[in-house]
C-alpha cells in the first residue's frame, strides 16, 4: 500500500491489485464526468478522515456514500465477533433508519463471505435468481455492495439500494464506490482501535483514582501503642484490593486490628471491601463487643450485598497496656502467635463463617490471649501462604512461621519487608496472583 502525497489518499498494493481492486476503472474517458468523480471522491474521503470519533464518524460514511452514488438508501454493516451487525443506516434525507430496517441480508453476507463487490442494476430480477426472494418482496430496482476491507480482514459492508432509479449505475460508479470504500475501511478501523484505547484509559484511569482512594483507607504507617510495635502492609494483584487491614481505636485502653479478605478481585471486591470496613468501624464504636459487632456486619452484609460475594475476616481486640487480647475469626486464615519463651508457635483458633454467607449466625470471642515481650501475633491473608512457585509448590504457613522465627528479633516493619520479599522470590518473580495483606503485632 502506497500514499499519494498530493492527496493523503491511499493506494491499493500488489495484493489489492491481484485482486482487482484497481480505482483506475472508474475512470471512463468522459474528461468531465472523470473530473467530478476524482473530486467527488477526494472530497469524501477528506471529509471522512477529518473526524476520528466512531459514531460521528459512522454518520458521516453513510451520508457521503448517499450523496457518491445518489442511492435512496445507505447502510453501514459491521463485524462484531463473527456477526456483521448493522451499525448505521441513513435515507438520502439524511435522516436515521431503525435499526431492524428491511434490506436483503444475502447481498451484505455474500459479500463479507466472498469479499467481492455486487452490484444489481435490475435487483428485483436478479436478486429472486441468485440472493434471495427479500430483494423482489422489497421491490427493489438498484443493490450495490462493496466489502470494507483493512489488508486481508474484511471488517464489514457499505450497501445502497433504491426503489427507483435515479440514475444507471455502473462498473464504474461500483469501482468508485469500491475506492471510497477501501479508504472508509481503514479510516473506520483506526477510529475503532482510537475509541478502544480511549475506553481502556477511562477505565483505567477510573481503577488508579479507585486504588488510590483504597489505599487512603488503610493506616499510613505503624500503630503508635504502648508495649507493642505493630506494622501492617497490603499489596494488591490488581490497581484495586479485596484484602485490608486497619487499626481502630476504641477509647484509651483498646485498639482493634483487623485483617480481611473479599472473594475475588478488582472493583467489585474493593467496593465490598470499603464497605465493610466503615460498617465495622461504626458499629465496633456503637457496640464495643466485637462478636456482636461481627454478628451485626454478618446480617448486614447477608441481606445486602451482592449475592455470592463474601469475606473473611479476623479481629483481635488488644489492650496493649496488660498485652492481652480478646479476638473474634469469622472463617478467616487462623493467625500466629509466636512463642518467644518458648520458641514455638500457636494458631489462634475459634468457631466462625465467613461475613455475607449465613444470616443469623453469632460469633463468640476467643481469649484472653496473654503475650509477653517478644511474642509475634502475625495476622495475613491466604495469598501469602498460597503463593506458588513454578513446581506448583505453595509458600505454605510453615514456611511463614520459619522466616518469623528467623527474623524475631527484628523490628515489625522489617518482618512484613522481609516476608514480602521471601514471598516474592518464592513465587519466582512473577505476577501476584492473589492480594498479599499482613499485620505483625511484637510485644515488646
Amino acid at each position: 500500500m502506497s500514499i499519494r502525497r498530493d492527496t493523503g489518499v491511499v493506494l491499493p498494493d500488489d495484493d489489492a491489485r491481484r485482486r482487482g481492486d484497481t480505482f483506475a476503472d472508474f475512470l471512463t474517458g468522459d474528461a468531465t464526468r472523470d473530473s467530478r468523480n476524482v473530486n467527488i471522491l477526494l472530497q469524501t474521503i477528506a471529509a471522512v478522515n477529518s473526524n476520528l470519533e466512531l459514531e460521528p464518524l459512522i454518520v458521516n460514511v453513510v451520508d457521503l456514500t448517499l450523496e457518491l452514488t445518489g442511492a435512496e438508501r445507505g447502510i453501514l454493516l459491521l463485524f462484531e465477533g463473527d456477526h456483521l451487525k448493522v451499525r448505521m443506516a441513513r435515507d438520502a434525507r439524511r435522516r436515521n433508519l431503525p435499526p431492524n430496517i428491511s434490506f436483503s441480508h444475502s447481498v451484505p453476507a455474500k459479500v463479507a463471505r466472498e469479499g467481492k463487490a455486487i452490484c444489481l442494476l435490475d435487483a428485483a430480477a436478479q436478486g429472486a435468481l441468485n440472493l434471495g426472494q427479500s430483494i423482489a418482496d422489497l421491490k427493489l430496482l438498484t443493490v450495490m455492495c462493496v466489502p470494507l476491507r483493512v489488508k486481508d480482514r474484511i471488517i464489514g459492508c457499505l450497501y445502497v439500494d433504491s426503489h427507483a432509479t435515479s440514475k444507471e449505475f455502473s462498473t464504474a460508479d461500483l469501482t468508485l464506490l469500491n475506492a471510497l470504500a477501501y479508504q472508509v475501511a481503514i479510516t473506520l478501523d483506526n477510529a475503532r482501535l482510537l475509541e478502544h484505547y480511549v475506553e481502556k484509559q477511562r477505565i483505567q484511569q477510573g481503577l488508579f483514582i479507585a486504588r488510590d482512594i483504597q489505599r487512603a483507607l488503610l493506616p499510613p504507617g505503624p500503630l503508635d501503642v504502648p508495649n507493642f510495635d505493630v506494622y501492617g502492609v497490603s499489596v494488591g494483584c490488581e490497581e484495586t484490593s479485596g484484602d485490608y487491614f486497619d487499626y481502630i481505636r476504641l477509647g484509651e485502653e483498646r485498639v482493634g486490628l483487623v485483617v480481611g479478605d473479599v472473594a475475588g478481585h478488582g472493583i467489585g471486591a474493593a467496593m465490598f471491601m470499603a464497605t465493610a470496613r466503615a460498617l465495622l468501624r461504626a458499629f465496633l464504636h456503637a457496640t464495643p463487643d466485637p462478636a456482636v459487632t461481627l454478628g451485626n456486619l454478618n446480617d448486614f452484609l447477608s441481606v445486602d450485598m451482592e449475592t455470592g460475594r463474601f469475606m473473611t475476616l479476623f479481629y483481635a481486640d488488644l489492650d496493649p497496656a496488660s498485652r492481652t487480647l480478646h479476638y473474634v475469626r469469622a472463617g478467616h486464615n487462623p493467625p500466629l502467635l509466636y512463642r518467644r519463651g518458648a520458641d514455638r508457635f500457636e494458631e489462634l483458633e475459634a468457631p466462625g463463617v465467613a461475613l455475607g454467607m449465613v444470616r443469623g449466625f453469632r460469633f463468640r470471642a476467643a481469649g484472653p490471649v496473654k503475650m509477653e515481650p517478644g511474642d509475634i501475633l502475625f495476622l495475613y491473608t491466604d495469598g501469602i501462604v498460597e503463593t506458588m512457585n513454578p513446581a506448583k509448590d505453595q509458600y505454605g504457613v510453615e514456611r511463614a512461621a520459619e522466616l518469623l522465627r528467623s527474623h524475631r528479633d527484628r523490628p515489625a516493619r522489617e518482618i512484613c519487608d522481609a516476608l514480602r520479599k521471601d514471598v516474592d522470590a518464592f513465587g519466582d518473580h512473577q505476577p501476584q496472583q492473589d492480594d498479599l495483606t499482613m499485620i505483625v503485632a511484637r510485644a515488646k
